[in-house]
Parts: C-alpha cells; sequence; structure tokens
C-alpha cells in the first residue's frame, strides 16, 4: 500500500495529534486536560483514602488559587468530615511524597443538596463488594477456633457469649478470605 504524499493528498502533518483533533468540530484541548486532571485527582484520592470513606466522598478538587495549592474535599456526612479533618496534615503529606503535589490548603466540606446524591466511586465500590462476596470463605483451622473459644470464655452471659464468639470467628474467616 503506498501512502499518498502529492500534492492533491494532504499537506505533511506537523501539528501532533492536538493538532490533529483541533480540526475536529466541536474539539476543545482546555476541556480534554480538564477531564485528564479531573481523573487524575480522583485516583490520587482514591489511593490516598479506604473504601469506606471513598463510598461517602461526593467529589475532589485540587487547584491553585491566589499562588496557593488547595484540595477540596466534599463528603455526605460529618462523622467522614471528621475523620478527614484528623488526617488533614498526614494526607497533605501523603499527597507531597506519593504524588508530588504540594497542598497549601486542605478543606472539608459537607455536601448539601443534590450534591449530596453524587457518588463518583460508588461503582468502584460496589465492584470491591462484589469481588469480596465472591471470595471463597477460609474456615478457621481447629486452633484458630480454639483460641475464640479461650478469648470468649470471660463473658459471663451465655448468649452474649456465643453471639461474640459467631461473630470473632466471621471476622476472623473473612480476613483470611482476603
Amino acid at each position: 500500500m503506498k501512502i499518498n504524499s502529492g500534492s492533491r493528498g494532504s499537506a505533511p502533518y506537523r501539528g501532533g495529534m492536538s493538532g490533529f483533533l483541533s480540526n475536529i468540530p466541536e474539539f476543545d484541548e482546555g476541556e480534554i486536560r480538564k477531564a485528564q486532571r479531573i481523573a487524575q485527582v480522583r485516583d490520587m484520592w482514591k489511593d490516598l483514602v479506604e473504601p469506606i470513606i471513598l463510598q461517602h466522598t461526593n467529589n475532589v478538587f485540587v487547584f491553585t488559587k491566589d499562588g496557593r495549592r488547595e484540595m477540596h474535599v466534599y463528603v455526605d456526612e460529618s462523622i467522614y468530615a471528621a475523620e478527614l479533618n484528623n488526617r488533614r496534615e498526614l494526607l497533605k503529606w501523603q499527597c507531597r511524597e506519593k504524588f508530588g503535589e504540594e497542598i497549601d490548603l486542605f478543606d472539608i466540606h459537607i455536601s448539601r443538596g443534590r450534591n449530596k446524591q453524587n457518588h463518583p466511586y460508588a461503582e468502584d465500590a460496589e465492584v470491591q463488594r462484589a469481588a469480596k462476596a465472591a471470595a471463597p470463605v477460609v474456615p478457621l483451622t481447629e486452633e484458630e477456633r480454639q483460641r475464640v473459644e479461650e478469648a470468649c470464655a470471660p463473658i459471663p452471659d451465655p448468649v452474649l457469649r456465643e453471639k461474640f464468639k459467631k461473630a470473632m470467628i466471621s471476622d476472623l474467616e473473612w480476613k483470611k478470605s482476603e
């Protein structure tokens, strides 16, 4: 197959991919960059916090304002805002160490109205839950069950002791399955 390089064909291409894409009607390179940055920030946040916090995260923004790098996180419940507030300096440090993002201001907000229903990480959480549910449960060994028995023995109420033992066994089997 011969590539047409004559005068009837298009001029040699020198604009790179963005030059090529700029010939497409409705193409906005700025919007593409913005979408890429949003995805980058969301991936960064996903790496910084546990799945339970992700499930309650409504949005995350990192931007520069007045020469300062700011991170704003929106969550749907005050308990998650309080947890993030406790970790504020650790999260800023992790952003710098893991991603090279020097965060000067870290603000946590509780979402209101329609924004409270926005859960960009919900699909990820559903996939993780489905994977865990599909994982086979690894039963405890006889020795592990004996340790659970010994740990529960001091509980005087027999009903409470059995329920606590059942919960411990379920928890340990689930952790062994991961």
